[in-house]
């Protein structure tokens, strides 16, 4: 008998109910005797670096064994275990737990973290009862809160210094615990305007925005310091803000043990100096412009100060060092560095208190220096100028050489154009033109004109290029090129063709293929044109603003004549118009 039929009899039918009430027993049976209980227990608050133990308890308080039970605990980023560092997630497993038993474990966790934060730690328990086929599985979480540290950190340095002027900072730390810690390093980010010098021991490596120091393996009660020198730039009564940490590096990640912040006011330095670059502090400048700077310099200190020395380095590929004219200084050209002392200017040998002087230097950029990579894109130079006594005066309490310094900035305009060709024969363009040449009056001939924009250094935004057609012209609406979504415009009450395009990239049409439209203009010259050249567009006008400089460029091009063609295949005398 087949078992669908036999199940469709009276005794298949009574298999199937004593199977139904087994199944039903051991499950009301496992439920209702306690089931199955999970619990993840340990410290609700440790300070980071802390290794604390944590323990998981099974218990099965059911009449039935529990079989394959598999405990998973996910630890969060900055959460290790301590028997296997390189484990994101924990798992145990249990071939079975007996009914009315229990299993324990305890596991040793390094939390580590900025203070204040929480650690969730997520753990689950599968498992699955002995007669019963389906997975149960029951979660819970752990919240650690990290209190503190067991790192002490700290920046020890004055509370206010003077802008430009040159002032130590320390850096102290100790393992304040009694474990050992691998791969530690400490990382401070510097405010905006502090320019680093030298420290002792000498930076690991230096990042964009701060420095590090690599501590290696620090054992338990261990310390150390770090001695730093650098100077802050910026206006009197201006507070800045240094951030230190340390920390361990795991899997290349920065797991932070311990935390500071350090905060330092600026006041006004009583030896001042100042830059112009042609009457302003950031300039932007032409290829090939000159440009000439007038360096100040005062001393409001109680008493004089001798032997001073002014040193301006020229930073930048483009300054054209031929062209340097700097009157009683001296040049290296191996640091592009200007330097003035007392032995040829006279104030700088004794600057009494009040007293002031000045400086003239001229330099002119390279006129030729054409875009042949992406790196010239954005182009800034620096001009930075230090001004230092060589002695401190015995009234000065002072630790450092008195000093100060400023920064000028030039940006480099773009350079860019229009290229307005114009042709009769223009296959290249897929345009087709017709008529006569020579020119005849009272008949048509169609010509292209090209606008191509070659642009270097910067990008360009809201560019527009027009011009006006003469009345003897038309737009035949047929247009080519790499124009893009920009559609030219043509109003035929004004006569005005206009092109506009939101932005030109920097390079285009020098390291990338240039915008362009083809447009092309049908002209009917009259018997007042018999025996000249006529103009086939008016002036080609070109706005722009250059997005590195802000720059606004204005430049215009003559009319596209007739007898002055682009294509070269048609002779000066085919444009004169015939009878």
């Amino acid at each position: 008998m087949e078992l669908k039929k036999f199940f469709k009899t009276f005794w298949g039918g009574a298999l199937m109910t004593v199977l139904v009430l087994i199944f039903g027993y051991f499950a009301w049976s496992f439920i209702n005797s306690g089931g199955v209980t999970f619990s993840f227990s340990g410290a609700d608050e440790v300070k980071s670096g802390e290794i604390k133990e944590f323990n998981f308890v099974i218990e099965n308080g059911s009449r039935v064994s529990i079989q394959e039970a598999e405990v998973r605990i996910k630890l969060p980023e900055g959460v290790i275990n301590v028997e296997d560092p390189e484990e994101t997630t924990i798992i145990y497993n249990f071939q079975q737990i007996s009914s009315q038993s229990s299993e324990r474990k305890e596991v040793d966790l390094l939390i580590t973290g900025e203070s204040k934060t929480l650690k969730n730690i997520e753990v689950s328990l599968l498992y699955r009862p002995r007669g019963i086929s389906s997975v149960f599985e029951k979660k819970v979480n752990k919240s650690v809160l990290i209190s503190g540290s067991s790192f002490g950190l700290e920046a020890v340095t004055l509370n206010q210094v003077f802008s430009e002027q040159i002032f130590p900072i320390e850096i102290n730390w100790e393992n304040l615990s009694s474990y050992a810690f691998d791969n530690v390093e400490i990382r401070a980010e510097w405010p905006a305007g502090f320019i680093f010098q030298e420290s002792n021991p000498e930076i690991s490596s230096e990042t964009t925005g701060y420095n590090k120091w690599s501590l290696g393996e620090l054992s338990p009660a261990s310390h150390g310091k770090i001695l730093v020198k650098g100077f802050l730039t910026g206006q009197p009564g201006e507070t800045k803000r240094i951030i230190l940490s340390l920390g361990m590096i795991k899997d290349e990640t920065f797991l932070p043990l311990s935390r500071t912040e350090g905060y330092i006011t600026l006041i006004k330095n009583p030896l001042s100096i100042s830059s112009l670059v042609n009457g302003e502090i950031n300039y932007n400048a032409d290829l090939g412009e000159t440009l000439n700077v007038v360096i100040n310099y005062q001393n409001n200190y109680s008493t004089a100060l001798r032997n001073l020395d002014v040193e301006t380095v020229l930073n930048g590929d483009i300054f054209d060092l031929s062209s340097l004219r700097a009157p009683n200084a001296t040049f290296s050209s191996k640091t592009n560095t200007l330097t003035w002392s007392g032995a040829k200017v006279s104030p700088l040998y004794a600057l009494n208190p009040g007293e002031r002087g000045s400086l003239e230097f001229s330099v002119k950029l390279k006129k030729d220096w054409p875009m042949i990579s992406s790196v010239q894109k954005n182009v800034l130079l620096e001009i930075q100028t230090v001004i230092k006594s060589l002695n401190v005066p015995e009234q000065l309490e002072v630790s450092e050489l008195p000093r100060a310094a400023s920064l000028n900035t030039i940006k480099l305009n773009s350079d860019c154009k229009v290229v307005v060709g114009s042709y009769f024969r223009d296959a290249s363009s897929q345009i087709a033109n017709s008529g006569s040449l020579p020119l005849r009056a009272d008949n048509a001939t169609d010509f292209t004109i090209h606008w191509t924009i070659v642009n270097s250094f910067n990008a360009l935004r809201d560019i527009k290029i027009k011009t006006t057609l003469p009345l003897w012209a038309e737009f035949t609406s047929q247009i080519s090129g790499n124009y893009g979504q920009a559609l030219p415009i043509y109003d035929p009450l004004t006569r005005e063709f206009s092109w506009k395009i939101d932005s030109v990239s920097a390079g285009s049409g020098v390291l990338t293929k240039a915008q362009e439209l083809i447009f092309q203009i049908k002209v009917t010259p009259s018997q007042s044109h018999i025996n000249q050249g006529i103009n086939l567009i008016e002036q080609t006008v070109f706005t722009a603003t250059d997005a590195f400089t802000g720059k606004n460029i204005n430049l215009t091009y003559p009319a596209v004549k007739s007898i002055q063609l682009s294509d070269k295949t048609v002779l000066p005398d085919e444009g004169i118009v015939r009878p």
